[in-house]
């Protein structure tokens, strides 16, 4: 087996599962083999890029990527159908929607939808990622520090709105730790 090889088996073994869990957080369990399989196809063409402490981060950014285009893709051929008459169907419940609002963590929920993408993002990346701030840089591709500066801001905005959408605070109180 050649070291490339090893060094795919042992990132593909070691982080499927986060990598699995990540993508159907975003995408829904209906596209979620497909992402997977698409981010372990960028893996491997590019598995001489990982650095010995960063695989995890990097598997999150290559995800975050494939997970972007096939936004940006659904995003394009909706608009073509708008365009050529057709109607909007109704996005289907992320997974958040099925799993989260059964759960007390609603409010966290629907707060998380009323911030801008990039916060909303960043604050998955830490809550349910765990990505530390060194590995949430990597996998938004910025600085550390800029990285921790826009958790903080996004953090502080997400507190803001959960102050007039709880009364328990337990949920302002998690947001800004």
């Amino acid at each position: 087996m050649s070291p490339r090889e090893q060094a795919f088996i042992e990132l593909y073994e070691a982080h499927h599962d986060e990598v699995h869990a990540f993508c159907v957080r975003r995408v829904g369990w209906d596209r979620v083999d497909d992402v997977v399989s698409e981010v372990f196809v960028v893996v491997w063409r590019r598995i001489e890029e990982v650095g010995p402490d960063t695989g995890r981060a990097w598997l999150f950014a290559i995800a975050r990527g494939v997970i972007l285009n096939q936004w940006r893709s659904t995003k394009r051929s909706r608009r073509l159908v708008e365009k050529v008459g057709g109607h909007r169907p109704a996005a289907p419940a992320g997974p958040e929607a099925v799993v989260v609002r059964r759960s007390e963590d609603a409010v966290v929920v629907e707060a998380l939808e009323t911030l801008r993408p990039d916060d909303a993002e960043i604050l998955r990346l830490s809550a349910w990622e765990e990505l530390s701030g060194p590995e949430i840089a990597i996998a938004l591709g910025v600085s550390t520090a800029a990285a921790q500066k826009r958790l903080l801001r996004a953090k502080k905005r997400l507190a803001r709105v959960l102050g007039g959408r709880t009364d328990t605070g337990t949920a302002a109180e998690g947001a800004q730790e």
